[in-house]
């Protein structure tokens, strides 16, 4: 039977400097299955629902931050992430932070996947083989400095931005909207930065959303205070 997710897994680095403490963060995708018979129709029924990625990590690496859901600690080195459901057709993203361990050069085990989902119309449970997410570890110092890759760095900017969002409603709380404004131009210029240098629309349309919103914090905040001196 066919799979109802296909799941597409991007490290942001293709090698990790072998000496000392490294960070690293994985991009994790998946896209609902669209069939033929929803081709036809035209349709955007739920590919899978209920679904769960659970992942177990090598001793050498360390969660540090997980974004776009939440990750439960399960037993030894495991992690339970709860992602809900997909529509066919819809792609879905997270990323995963993770500090690395200094490690003998070459290729060495990760961290182990497993996705398990129920399958419409009649809730089956499937789960897709165990995957095993690999590393490579590399003395050569010119690896310290290899780039990130854009697809990974541009999906973790637009993940962070839910959290970054309800930083900023906690600050208008205390009524300190100067740093709220602050807050999301910092991120606004990190999405302009990047969109800069890549030319991608998405990443200038954000940015701009953004700084609105920054400015409207501002004439917030400048209305407040010409209420207080009356």
């Amino acid at each position: 039977m066919q799979a109802s997710i296909q799941p597409i897994f991007t490290w942001s680095q293709e090698h990790i400097f072998a000496g000392g403490t490294r960070n690293i963060v994985l991009l994790v995708e998946w896209r609902g299955i669209v069939k033929e018979d929803q081709l036809r129709k035209r349709s955007h029924k739920i590919a899978a629902r209920d679904i769960e990625l659970r992942i177990w990590l090598e001793p050498h690496l360390n969660l540090t931050a997980c974004h776009g859901c939440r990750a439960e600690a399960g037993e030894g080195r495991s992690l339970l992430l709860n992602l809900g459901n997909i529509l066919c057709g819809q792609h879905k993203y997270l990323a995963l932070e993770f500090s690395t361990s200094p490690m003998p050069a070459g290729k060495h085990d990760a961290l182990w996947v497993q996705w398990l989902y129920k399958q419409p119309p009649g809730g089956r449970i499937r789960e897709l083989p165990l995957q095993k997410l690999s590393l490579e570890y590399s003395r050569h110092t010119a690896v310290a400095r290899d780039t990130v890759c854009f697809h990974v760095e541009k999906h973790l900017e637009l993940l962070k931005i839910p959290n970054m969002l309800e930083e900023i409603a906690l600050l208008k709380d205390k009524g300190q909207y100067i740093e709220a404004a602050e807050h999301l131009r910092r991120h606004a210029d990190n999405l302009l930065l990047l969109a800069a240098r890549s030319g991608d629309l998405s990443l200038l349309r954000e940015a701009e959303a953004l700084y609105k919103q920054s400015d409207r914090e501002l004439q917030t905040q400048g209305e407040n205070a010409g209420t207080e001196h009356r």
